[in-house]
């Protein structure tokens, strides 16, 4: 698994964690899941994920977030307002990140293992 600069959160106290990471754990899901329907590959997805790993190890978090907000809109999903109200906090948008890229790690496990057993979804 991919580490994403989990030092990071040492910034944070521990409720701006917990409520990043359960701000990411609700609309991690319905956002892949939504892009996934929309491009039909699993190769897409595997190279949106690697695009905003680049550019969050880059520390160009702000730039990711955008790319996630465009990526909704491209998808026809509503942006959730708990992610768009982060646009005016750096600091957030960079938690936020840290999370949503921990989140899809998991989720790409589950991808992976319907791609394989098809029969199984």
């Amino acid at each position: 698994m991919k580490d994403n600069h989990p030092s990071q959160n040492e910034n944070y106290g521990p409720a701006a964690v917990e409520l990043m990471s359960n701000v990411s754990g609700a609309y991690s899901a319905p956002f892949w899941d939504g892009l996934l329907e929309v491009t039909q590959s699993l190769d897409a997805i595997r190279q949106i994920k690697a695009a905003l790993e680049a550019l969050n190890d880059c520390g160009r978090n702000t730039e990711a977030y955008h790319l996630i907000l465009a990526l909704y809109e491209l998808a026809a999903i509503e942006v959730p307002p708990a992610i768009s109200e982060l646009e005016p906090y750096p600091e957030g948008i960079a938690l936020f990140m840290n999370e949503f890229l921990l989140d899809i790690e998991d989720l790409m496990f589950d991808y992976e293992y319907e791609a394989q057993h098809p029969e199984e979804a």
